[in-house]
């Protein structure tokens, strides 16, 4: 997919992902281990004629309840594809902001987060792609020597009304 023409562009994919979702989530907390897979529903809303798109979502971990708000963007000014994350398990008390670009079916964004033992930040790269009906939103975590590991992931299905 490329935005280049007033058709197809970054607002008309958030156009694309609005609505209610429901699907399995699988988090990792150490690297290749699967630590949870849970049910996971949520709502995609367009705010400000477009421009922004909110993706409200709600599952569990352990059995506890989780919820989470991811908010997307593009600026054209900047040209690039601007988040804000908040969720009731990984985040805590902060706001994660991530930049990126667009990427095939969709957009990467990367942001960063600090450790809470006191050493350099981590980065969070997100990856959201939708393809018809089926939307993955997959996250790594990246140590700051720069090793990856899949954290978060996401395949969810468009509820039909």
């Amino acid at each position: 997919m490329t935005f280049s023409n007033s058709i197809d562009t970054p607002h008309h994919f958030f156009a694309r992902m609005a609505g209610n979702w429901r699907g399995t989530s699988k988090l990792w907390l150490e690297p290749e281990k699967l630590a949870e897979e849970a049910q996971i529903v949520g709502t995609i809303q367009l705010l400000l004629e477009g421009r922004f798109a909110l993706f409200l979502y709600q599952g569990s971990i352990e059995g506890e309840a989780q919820h989470g708000m991811f908010t997307f963007g593009y600026n054209t000014t900047l040209e690039q594809f601007e988040t804000s994350w908040v969720d009731s398990f990984h985040t805590g008390t902060g706001i994660m902001f991530c930049i990126g670009a667009e990427k095939e079916n969709g957009f990467a964004v990367t942001g960063s987060y600090p450790d809470p033992t006191g050493g350099p930040d981590w980065n969070w790269r997100t990856e959201v792609e939708l393809i018809a009906d089926e939307l993955m939103v997959t996250a790594y975590n990246i140590s700051p020597e720069g090793g990856e590991a899949k954290a978060v992931e996401a395949k969810l299905m468009r509820m039909q009304k």
